[in-house]
């Protein structure tokens, strides 16, 4: 499987797991696809989406942003956290592991709450800031190349 929270022994982890997550079955679904691409460790762990999900919803965001998106698994955590009018701008470069995605978001019913921008990060949020959008996000996940975290930020 994907990704897991650092530090938890994989025992203590199965515990957790067992008790305290609650992963819809298509997040499910998208974290097993995802385990089997070259890629897979970039993964967040389905307790990470929990809390995502948690923070979007007690903080009522409707207009999140994503940067760094690969298959899709916490932009859909966010999708479906979100009040029905909500939305996220998505950023990411890969046509590839996008197409994972949106598959996904279509299953999940959310695809209309997502707007994928396929280009350089930067670029997108040059884009935004020169359209008007700076301080217009509730909720803002970074989770590309660490390089940039500062440019992104």
């Amino acid at each position: 499987m994907a990704n897991q929270t650092l530090g938890l022994d994989r025992q203590f982890y199965s515990y957790y797991q067992s008790i305290c997550l609650r992963e819809p079955p298509i997040l499910a679904q998208l974290r097993q696809e995802t385990a089997s691409q070259p890629l897979a460790v970039m993964q967040i762990a389905p307790e990470q989406g929990q809390f995502m999900a948690f923070l979007v919803q007690v903080i009522g965001a409707k207009k999140t942003l994503e940067i760094g998106v690969f298959t899709g698994y916490s932009a859909l955590v966010v999708a479906l956290a979100l009040p029905p009018q909500g939305q996220l701008i998505a950023c990411d470069l890969s046509e590839e592991y996008t197409s994972i995605a949106r598959r996904y978001w279509q299953r999940a019913g959310v695809a209309d709450k997502i707007d994928l921008r396929i280009a350089p990060a930067l670029e997108t949020l040059d884009q935004l800031i020169a359209g008007g959008e700076s301080n217009s996000f509730d909720f803002v996940f970074i989770d590309a190349d660490k390089s940039n975290y500062d440019p992104y930020y």
